[in-house]
């Protein structure tokens, strides 16, 4: 309860703009690199369609979260679920809660040792960039949740500013990748909607920190808005990647959006690939200490004994052991795919009977 109880000492804090960009920086990490191939094998042309249903995930879970504050403005979720299904059953929904978080940040750091090792850091060991990129995000949590919202927000406009520059890939592009449009049937749509509803995961965060929030009565406008941004930033590259490459040549590369980037000619930059990916891995590791801080924020509802600072400390050591071992990235896709939408499931089934649980009690 330690966090509850700062929040109405008023200690922290959280405007509406910085609870929102917490949201961006949760949602766009390394998966935005190769979501294209995640929904090609579905709905090929048609791939951009599927992240606008997709979105339906982000939005239902806002809404949810909406109405849970709305109950219990100054309760998070993991405080409400030892009250409404009691200590043992609530606190093996926790557990279960803190997992999603922390494979999500194992994930994210693993993809970004891939990515940098093939294009950026090929000098060192796997096993020292993962060191390194932990650290880095372990040292943005110790810091507090107040100064990484700070920097959500200043990083919020390099990563407007990259995706942007990807739309030049329109010049060298071709219309006829992009053809026959709306052929997919439903079925095969619905397939890649599920798909990409995976990639908008990182949005739960919201059920964590909207006690933090002062103004909560606009919670719900301001990260619909957010989510919005993010599905439309997903629907650009996917259309963007199809139109530069074609559902063909798109599976054939690892992170298929970066080769956006080579139409890109500055006269004094010999290859811009690597400025884009320079700029992009600070969104990354955004995204990547937003996951930390989520991770040790559950400890610490769990644990309430131990601080969020030891915490950050002591599972260090843990989290680049379990990152590691992920692997090589073809790996590391294979065994998100599997774990990706058991949490998925459980976290709209958490979020769903907790919804109900209040409306019940409300009611009574």
């Amino acid at each position: 309860m330690q966090e509850v109880r700062r929040v109405s000492d008023g200690k922290i804090s959280l405007t509406i703009s910085e609870l929102s960009q917490i949201l961006i920086a949760s949602l766009v990490g390394v998966g935005i690199l190769y979501i294209p191939n995640s929904i090609i094998k579905y709905a090929e042309q048609d791939s951009w369609i599927g992240c606008i249903f997709g979105a339906i995930y982000p939005f239902y879970m806002l809404f949810i979260a909406s109405y849970i504050a709305k109950m219990h403005p100054d309760e998070n979720i993991l405080v409400l679920s030892r009250r409404y299904f009691g200590n043992v059953f609530g606190s093996i929904l926790n557990i279960l809660y803190t997992f999603f978080f922390i494979f999500l940040l194992t994930s994210e750091i693993d993809g970004f040792k891939n990515v940098s090792i093939v294009y950026l850091t090929n000098f060192i060991s796997g096993y020292k960039a993962v060191a390194v990129i932990v650290l880095s995000a372990a040292y943005a949590t110790y810091k507090g949740l107040k100064p990484l919202a700070r920097v959500s927000e200043i990083i919020f406009f390099t990563t407007s500013i990259l995706v942007l520059l990807l739309a030049g890939s329109l010049v060298k592009g071709s219309i006829y990748n992009i053809q026959p449009v709306f052929r997919t049937s439903i079925v095969k749509l619905a397939k890649a909607s599920k798909e990409t509803a995976f990639f908008y995961s990182g949005v739960e965060a919201v059920f964590l920190y909207h006690p933090f929030l002062k103004e909560k009565s606009k919670l719900l406008k301001y990260c619909s808005m957010c989510v919005g941004y993010i599905a439309f930033t997903y629907i650009m590259v996917v259309f963007l990647t199809i139109y530069y490459l074609g559902i063909d040549i798109s599976p054939k590369y690892l992170w298929p959006v970066i080769t956006l980037t080579d139409v890109i000619n500055i006269p004094i930059i010999n290859s811009f690939r690597y400025i884009f990916l320079a700029l992009w891995s600070f969104i990354i590791l955004k995204c990547i200490a937003i996951y930390y801080y989520s991770s040790c924020f559950c400890i610490n509802q769990i644990v309430n004994k131990i601080s969020i600072h030891k915490i950050t400390i002591l599972i260090y050591p843990i989290i680049v052991y379990v990152a590691v071992k992920y692997g090589n990235e073809t790996t590391r896709r294979e065994v998100s795919g599997i774990i990706m939408p058991i949490c998925a499931y459980f976290n709209i089934f958490f979020v769903t009977i907790m919804a109900i649980g209040i409306k019940r009690k409300s009611e009574n």
